[in-house]
């Protein structure tokens, strides 16, 4: 991001919501928690105004990105269900 001028707040901002975004996919039950940090990235977005197209391009597709993978997760969730005790009983 430095090389399409976006200042360094933004920069900060940008990763912080990127890193919360995927602790809360990866260690809360509920996936959908990680698209919070979207939030953050949209913030980016409207703060660099047209000042950088690059910067905002790249925003875009940083979020993209992440939605897909939130939801790649939610997905992998639901095509494993949790599996319940009963097959492992044996049967005498």
């Amino acid at each position: 991001m430095k090389l399409f001028a976006v200042p360094d707040e933004l920069i900060w901002l940008a990763v912080f919501s990127v890193a919360v975004s995927a602790i809360l996919t990866n260690f809360i039950w509920i996936r959908s928690m990680g698209i919070a940090g979207v939030g953050g990235l949209s913030i980016v977005y409207f703060k660099l105004g047209g000042s950088s197209l690059p910067g905002a391009i790249l925003t875009i597709l940083t979020a993209t990105l992440f939605v897909i993978a939130v939801f790649m997760a939610i997905y992998a969730d639901l095509s494993h269900p949790l599996k319940s005790n009963q097959g492992d009983e044996k049967k005498e």
